[in-house]
C-alpha cells in the first residue's frame, strides 16, 4: 500500500478560486439589478394596494376616503407630490368631510405606510386623493403615479433603465388603475 497525500494541490485550489471569481463577476451585477427591480415593484404594488384599499373602504363605508403623502406614516399630510416618504389613508366621521381635505384630528386613520428607501414615488398632482361613495375619484380628474429606482441618499426623481424599469400607475376618474412599465430613459416625473 502506498501512502498517497490527501487534500487539494495548490493548482486545484487556484483553478477553483478562479472559477468562483468569474462566477461572482457575472452574478453580482445581475443580482443587484434584481434587488433594485424588486424594490421598485414592491413600492409600486404597495401604492396600488393602498389605492385599492381606499377605494374599497369608500364603497364599503359609503363615505369619502382620502389618501395623502405623509412623513414616514405620521398622521398628517405632508403636502407635495412625493410619496416615497410614506402615505396615509383616512376618512372622516359620516357627514363631517368634503373631498380633498387634508388629515385633521377628527379624521379616522385607516392605514399608514412607512417610507420606502431606494425608490422615488411621485404623483402628477399635489392634491389630496379622495374616493367617493361609489369608488370614483373626487374630483374625477385622472391621476398618475411614477415609481423609479434611485440611489441611496439621493432625493431626485430616480431613473428608469432597461435593467431596472420604472412603473407608472394611471388612476382614471372611475377609480380603476392601469399599471405599465416605463421605457429606458423615460422621465420619472409624471407629466
Amino acid at each position: 500500500m502506498t501512502n498517497r497525500p490527501r487534500g487539494f494541490s495548490l493548482l486545484e485550489l487556484m483553478v477553483t478560486l478562479a472559477v468562483a471569481a468569474i462566477l461572482l463577476v457575472i452574478a453580482v451585477p445581475s443580482f443587484r439589478d434584481l434587488m433594485r427591480r424588486s424594490q421598485v415593484s414592491s413600492a409600486s404594488n404597495e401604492l396600488l394596494a393602498s389605492l385599492a384599499y381606499a377605494r374599497t373602504e369608500a364603497i364599503t363605508r359609503g363615505q369619502l376616503v382620502s389618501m395623502c403623502p405623509s412623513a414616514n406614516g405620521a398622521p398628517t399630510c405632508a403636502g407635495g407630490n412625493a410619496f416615497e416618504s410614506g402615505w396615509i389613508v383616512y376618512t372622516y366621521p359620516a357627514g363631517a368631510a368634503s373631498a380633498n381635505v387634508a388629515y385633521a384630528s377628527s379624521a379616522i386613520l385607516l392605514r399608514a405606510t412607512m417610507a420606502r428607501s431606494g425608490v422615488s414615488i411621485r404623483a402628477k398632482s399635489n392634491t389630496v386623493i379622495t374616493f367617493g361613495q361609489q369608488g370614483q375619484l373626487k374630483p374625477s380628474t385622472p391621476l398618475t403615479f411614477v415609481t423609479c429606482y434611485r440611489s441611496g441618499g439621493s432625493t431626485d426623481a430616480g431613473t428608469s433603465t432597461t435593467k431596472v424599469p420604472g412603473t407608472q400607475l394611471d388612476v382614471n376618474g372611475s377609480g380603476s388603475v392601469i399599471t405599465k412599465s416605463l421605457s429606458d430613459g423615460a422621465s420619472c416625473t409624471p407629466s
